[in-house]
C-alpha cells in the first residue's frame, strides 16, 4: 500500500516485438526427418531435448536432435521469452551420421597425389582458388560428392602447376574464400546437413591440410590467404567480429599444425584484421584483393567505392571473390574481377527456382609484377 502511494506510476515504453511467423509453434516431419518450432517459454538455461520432443508427443528413443536454434524476444511486461527450432533425424540414422565422417576421413588420409614434386624458384605466384565447399550440405550429391571433387581438384591443381612451373613459379597461394561449411546460420537455420558442425570443421581442417601437404614440397613459400563467408559465421544470435568464422578457424588450426612440423615452416596463413571481411595481399609484386562476395552486389561500384575510400582492397589490381557459385570474369578498366565457381554442385531448390546449376571448378592463375593475369587464367575441372 505504501509503495502504491509514494511511487510514481510507470509504464513500459519498450516496443513489443512479436516472434516472426516462422517461429510460431509448428511441426514439419516425415520418415526421413524434419524440424519443429517449440512453444514460447521463459528464457534462460539450456533446453532438455526430451522435454522439447514431448511437446509434439515425439519419442526421444525414436528421434535424434541434429540441430538447435534459439529465438528470443521481450514480452509486453518486459519478461524475455524464447522458442527453439529443432532439427530431427530418425534414430536409425544415428549410426550413419557417426559412420560417414570416419569413412570420409579415411579416404582423405589414404589419398596421395602422384609423386615427383620438388621446390621451384621464380618471380611469379601460382594461385589455386577453391571456395564454397559447404561441407555437410545435403543438396546435390552431399558431402561424399564434395569430398571427391576436392580430391580431384587437388590433383587437377598439381597437374596444372606442372604445366606452369616453367613460367618461373617461386610462390604458391591457396586462397580460402569462405563458406567452407554449410553451417547453421544461413536461411534462418532451415538447413539440412549430413554431418554435424564439429564434423564439418574437422573435415574442412583435414582437407585443407591435405592441400597444404600436397603443395608444400613444390615451393619455399606457400601462402594461405583467408576471408570469412556467410555460411561459416559462428553465430547470428549476437553481433560479432566478421573474423569470428569457422573458415578462419580452420585455417588457423592448420597453421598451428604447420608450426609443429619442420617441413611446413614455409607455410603462412594470411588473415584480415579485426572487424574486416576483406583482405589485400601482395604477391610477387602484384596486389590481389579477396572477398567472399556476400558484401558485393555490383562489383564495379563496390570496387570503385573501395578505391575512392582508399582502402587496402581499393589499391589492388585484381579482385577475387566467390559466393555466387558460378564463374565470371569482368575487366574493370585496368583492373580485373574474377568470380570463382563453387566446389559444391548446387541444390534442387535453386534448380527448381531458376532452372540452372553451374559447373563446379577451381580457378587457377599466375600473378606477378608486370605479368598479365589473363595469360594463364583457367578453371580446372573437379
Amino acid at each position: 500500500m505504501l509503495e502504491d502511494m509514494v511511487n510514481l506510476p510507470t509504464r513500459n515504453d519498450k516496443r513489443v516485438t512479436a516472434p516472426k511467423e516462422s517461429w510460431r509453434p509448428h511441426l514439419e516431419l516425415d520418415a526421413d526427418g524434419g524440424y519443429f518450432v517449440s512453444s514460447p517459454r521463459k528464457a534462460g538455461g539450456e533446453p532438455d531435448h526430451a522435454d522439447l520432443l514431448a511437446e509434439f508427443d515425439l519419442d526421444a528413443s525414436q528421434w535424434i536432435v541434429t540441430g538447435l536454434r534459439r529465438s528470443k524476444w521481450q514480452r509486453y511486461d518486459g519478461e524475455w521469452l524464447e522458442a527453439f527450432r529443432v532439427s530431427l533425424a530418425p534414430a536409425s540414422a544415428r549410426g550413419e551420421l557417426l559412420r560417414i565422417p570416419e569413412q570420409l576421413e579415411d579416404e582423405i588420409r589414404k589419398w596421395r597425389p602422384r609423386k615427383g614434386a620438388k621446390p621451384a624458384t621464380g618471380d611469379l605466384t601460382a594461385m589455386f582458388v577453391s571456395s564454397d565447399m559447404q561441407w555437410g550440405k545435403v543438396g546435390g550429391d552431399g558431402t561424399e560428392g564434395t569430398i571427391q571433387r576436392s580430391l580431384n581438384g587437388i590433383q587437377s591443381s598439381v597437374d596444372r602447376y606442372r604445366e606452369l612451373k616453367s613460367r618461373g613459379i617461386g610462390q604458391i597461394a591457396l586462397p580460402q574464400l569462405g563458406d567452407c561449411v554449410e553451417g547453421n546460420v544461413s536461411q534462418g537455420g532451415r538447413l539440412r546437413t549430413d554431418i554435424s558442425i564439429s564434423q564439418q570443421i574437422r573435415l574442412g581442417r583435414r582437407m585443407l591440410l591435405q592441400w597444404v601437404k600436397t603443395f608444400a614440397p613444390f615451393t619455399e613459400s606457400l601462402l594461405v590467404p583467408v576471408v570469412p563467408g556467410n555460411h561459416d559465421e559462428t553465430t547470428r544470435q549476437i553481433i560479432t567480429d566478421p573474423m569470428d568464422s569457422w573458415q578462419v578457424e580452420i585455417v588457423a588450426q592448420v597453421m598451428d599444425i604447420a608450426r609443429e612440423n619442420p617441413a611446413l615452416q614455409h607455410v603462412q596463413g594470411i588473415f584480415a584484421e579485426a572487424d574486416n571481411s576483406t583482405l589485400m595481399v601482395e604477391m610477387s609484386g602484384e596486389y590481389v584483393a579477396f572477398a567472399h562476395g556476400h558484401q558485393i552486389r555490383d562489383p564495379e561500384k563496390w570496387f570503385a567505392g573501395q578505391a575512392l575510400g582508399q582502402t587496402p582492397v581499393g589499391s589492388a589490381n585484381i579482385l577475387i571473390s566467390a559466393h555466387f557459385h558460378h564463374y565470371k570474369v569482368t575487366q574493370l578498366g585496368p583492373r580485373l574481377h574474377i568470380q570463382t565457381p563453387a566446389i559444391d554442385v548446387g541444390s534442387p531448390w535453386f534448380r527448381d527456382r531458376r532452372g540452372m546449376e553451374s559447373p563446379p571448378g577451381i580457378v587457377s592463375l599466375v600473378v606477378g609484377e608486370g605479368y598479365d593475369p589473363r595469360r594463364d587464367l583457367v578453371v580446372l575441372p573437379v
